[in-house]
């Protein structure tokens, strides 16, 4: 168990206590236009993917998004592992990241 609470900033800067999120998903979001049977069949592009953190209240907050899926995909599991990693926690303790930041941090890493 985690000695604290969890804190992540949402992708318009909200605040949010990870520990009190239900789930987190990936969703496909479609244009307005998209017709819902071309949505239901596959047959309609998304315009863009969301990682989403989905509250008890019902409520949804949007943690990163992008116009490619596999880069919101990637930002995933830079969260997932971010929130396993008991090294990664202690570098970063004292700050509230957003999941672009982790993002920035993993790519740093790699240069």
């Amino acid at each position: 168990m985690r000695p604290m609470a969890t804190w992540l900033l949402s992708a318009d800067g909200q605040l949010i206590n990870l520990d009190q999120v239900e789930h987190l998903d990936v969703l496909d979001v479609f244009p307005e236009e998209a017709e819902s049977e071309a949505v239901a069949s596959g047959e309609a592009t998304p315009a863009y993917t969301e990682l989403v953190a989905f509250m008890p209240s019902g409520g949804e907050l949007v943690l990163f998004d992008d116009e490619d899926a596999e880069v919101v995909m990637h930002a995933f599991d830079l969260l997932k592992r971010y929130l396993v990693s008991p090294q990664f926690e202690a570098v970063h303790s004292g700050q509230v990241l957003a999941v672009q930041d982790l993002i920035d941090l993993a790519g740093a890493q790699k240069n």
